[in-house]
């Protein structure tokens, strides 16, 4: 994380705090040092202050960062007071430490009642210690009075705010790792929506290219069988209408492959498109097929016109498996700001409200994709019916 990351998220702010916090252990022994050499105080005075420099520097401030184990917090606070207490038996301006280490008891020992309990022990073993050696006089006691309230004052204005500090930033580091949780979570939803809807789209694709394909392939085959002892002129028909067909379904394979969509599109208009696929299903069967395109011709967004193509493909396939109609019409219906696409037929026709396959449940959802409303017609032995719009 670099500097602005840390200023934007908090961490700034308190990296400065406990540096403030940590040159002020650092002023304090200092300043217990110079009181010794003032005070002429033997040499195992400024031992202890090493100890509880090193304490502090090994297992204080990591707690006080919060990057270390509950236990630290405990282990430095138990050797600082210790420490002192030792100080202060020898010399009493010594205690002039609680000014400092008052305060990281409040901000180390949770729930509060534990550093007010520790803090009231160490002061008291401290006074006592103190007037030990001064003697038990009103001056002494009132001195003494003095300057615990004034330890205990600072302490607890600075161990409130240094307590609020680190509460917030723990608070804020558990809010951190949840979101990185949650954002985690997310992203693996968003990943496997996307794999789902990328498998949904290869299905319909395929559906409409390669099943579609594949079903005319067969149907021409089986014509041209069939005309092949009768009328060999047709056969061969057939069968260069089939080449024809697995030539350009091959292609469409290629594109889905390549996601360019579809090869129709990228030769020609729309218009001259759905013409081609319209044509080609009245050779195939052998019945009246027209397209007619009404309206100033609009050039709509390549998704619409792919789920307009598509739609047309879907539709007419369905006509050459199930509706056994003698005639299919196409219209391609063109206003200022949508596009009407109805495909009817005369076929045998179904019930509609019923189960639907996959063809007409994947062209309506394409159809929803661009926000485009589909509503199919159909009464048996009165054929079917598709409307399409889209607008823009």
């Amino acid at each position: 994380m670099t500097s602005a990351e840390k200023d934007a998220s908090g961490q700034g702010w308190l990296l400065r705090i406990l540096l403030g916090w940590h040159a002020s252990f650092a002023l304090m022994g200092v300043v217990l040092v110079v009181l010794a050499a003032f005070e002429r105080d033997p040499w195992y005075v400024y031992a202890v202050v090493a100890l509880i420099g090193v304490a502090y520097a090994v297992v204080g401030a990591p707690a006080l960062g919060g990057t270390a184990p509950a236990g630290y917090g405990w282990l430095f606070l138990a050797l600082a007071f210790a420490g002192t207490l030792g100080m202060v038996a020898v010399d009493g301006l010594m205690s002039i430490a609680l000014y400092v280490l008052l305060p990281a008891a409040f901000a180390l020992l949770q729930p509060i009642r534990i550093a007010v309990w520790a803090c009231l022990a160490v002061t008291l073993a401290s006074d006592v210690l103190i007037l030990g050696r001064r003697g038990w006089t009103p001056g002494a006691v009132s001195d003494v009075a003095v300057q615990t309230a004034t330890v205990w004052l600072f302490a607890l204005l600075v161990g409130f705010f240094v307590t609020q500090l680190l509460t917030e930033n723990r608070r804020r580091g558990e809010l951190i790792a949840e979101l990185e949780n949650v954002r985690g979570e997310l992203t693996e939803s968003y990943h496997e929506a996307g794999v789902q809807s990328e498998r949904y789209r290869l299905a319909q694709e395929i559906h409409d290219t390669v099943g579609q394909g594949l079903t005319s392939l067969l149907m021409l085959i089986r014509a041209a069988d069939a005309a092949i002892p009768t009328d060999p002129e047709r056969a061969h028909e057939r069968l260069a209408l089939a080449q024809k067909t697995a030539t350009e379904n091959l292609a469409e394979v290629r594109a889905v492959i390549s996601a360019s969509g579809p090869t129709g599109l990228t030769a020609s208009p729309l218009d001259v498109a759905i013409g081609k696929v319209v044509a080609r299903l009245g050779q195939e069967l052998g019945i009246e097929a027209s397209a007619e395109v009404l309206g100033e011709p609009q050039v709509p967004s390549t998704d619409v016109q792919v789920v307009l193509l598509r739609a047309v493909q879907e539709a007419l396939a369905n006509v050459r498996k199930h509706a056994h109609a003698s005639r299919v019409r196409v219209r391609v219906r063109y206003h200022a700001r949508s596009v009407q696409l109805e495909v009817a037929d005369n076929g045998r026709g179904f019930v509609t409200g019923g189960a639907s396959g996959f063809g007409l449940a994947g062209m309506r959802a394409r159809v929803e994709q661009v926000s485009g409303m589909m509503t199919v017609s159909s009464t048996p032995g009165s054929g079917t019916t598709i409307k399409i719009e889209v607008s823009w």
